[in-house]
């Protein structure tokens, strides 16, 4: 049975031959057999145990804001794990929210609550379950730094009736610097339980508003990409040769900025397509127009062959592939 019957007859609500390309902030992407919007815990994981249960392929994902779809027809079922009217728990220094909710919902119900952490994230696109998968962060602090535990759901796993989720610990998640166990497994998040610090509301609250004002510079929001392209380095995992090859007053910490070794072999303004680097950042690729996945990239692998010739360093996408 093809798959465009298969969704129509088990999932009514979704559109079919749906154009994914504005499903993301960077504008690229064919279509999708079918795509399905859901905004809670509970139709998450009942959409993908159904899809699973029907052998209909799937995808998952959250705000879009680091998600490059192919240019081809996705053969299967989009889920969009994202919604703006989630729960949010509050319980002393604790915080328990819905993973589909915008990132910046956390951070400001942590603020203006006198609670710390997590203000560096401020302005950071996206989805509190997206960050937490490719464990986001910024000025040095990870959304993982004050996460005690998560609720998912496992589709590998053929769990008893009424055990269909279960929390895991910060320990099990394998947190490293932008990955987790979310980009190796299929688990789904689909709540996260953070434990934060007391702080000052109005001191925590300027810290946003300027991390904000400062990002917004970067990455107005009418610009057409997915944040960071490709992920900074760390430095302790940078030969002794390759070091030497680095002005060491770039590194932040920890970290090589792959924008100052793109900048450094003269990535800022080149393009393939309708897709450029940008004049003023060379780890920000933009989409001028109807952007292709293939130029995408052809013009990421022209960038990684450039730092690699120069640095001997193999820089590795932030975005994910579909």
């Amino acid at each position: 049975m093809k798959i465009v019957p298969l969704i129509r007859a088990y999932f009514p609500d979704a559109k079919l031959n749906e154009p994914l390309a504005d499903k993301t902030t960077f504008g690229v992407g064919g279509r999708a057999a079918g795509y399905l919007r859901v905004s809670t815990p509970e139709e998450l994981w009942g959409a993908v145990s159904l899809a699973q249960k029907r052998k209909i392929p799937f995808q998952i994902i959250a705000g879009g804001s680091n998600v490059v779809f192919s240019d081809k027809i996705y053969s299967g079922l989009v889920i969009q794990y994202w919604d703006n009217l989630g729960r949010v728990e509050i319980e002393d220094n604790e915080v328990t929210i819905d993973a589909s909710l915008p990132l910046m919902k956390l951070v400001k119900a942590a603020t203006v609550n006198n609670l710390a952490g997590l203000e560096a994230l401020s302005g950071i696109p996206g989805t509190v379950g997206g960050a937490v998968v490719g464990n986001a962060g910024a000025y040095g602090q990870s959304i993982s730094d004050h996460l005690d535990s998560i609720l998912i759901y496992n589709p590998s796993t053929s769990l008893r009736a009424g055990d269909q989720t279960l929390w895991l610990n910060k320990k099990a998640c394998r947190f490293a610097y932008r990955d987790s166990v979310f980009k190796h497994k299929d688990f789904v998040v689909l709540r996260v339980k953070f434990k934060l610090e007391q702080g000052e509301k109005k001191e925590l609250e300027k810290k946003s508003r300027e991390i904000v004002e400062s990002r917004n510079k970067k990455y107005p929001s009418s610009l057409r990409c997915p944040g960071s392209f490709f992920k900074n380095i760390l430095a302790k995992e940078v030969s002794k040769k390759s070091l030497k090859l680095i002005d060491k007053t770039k590194i932040a910490y920890g970290k090589v900025p792959a924008g100052y070794l793109l900048e450094a072999v003269g990535a800022k303004g080149m393009k393939e397509g309708k897709i450029f680097v940008a004049d003023y950042h060379g780890n920000l690729i933009i989409n001028s127009g109807k952007g292709k996945c293939a130029d995408v990239k052809k013009l990421a692998a022209k960038l990684k062959k450039k730092v690699y010739n120069k640095f001997k360093i193999k820089l590795e996408e932030e975005v994910r592939f579909i």
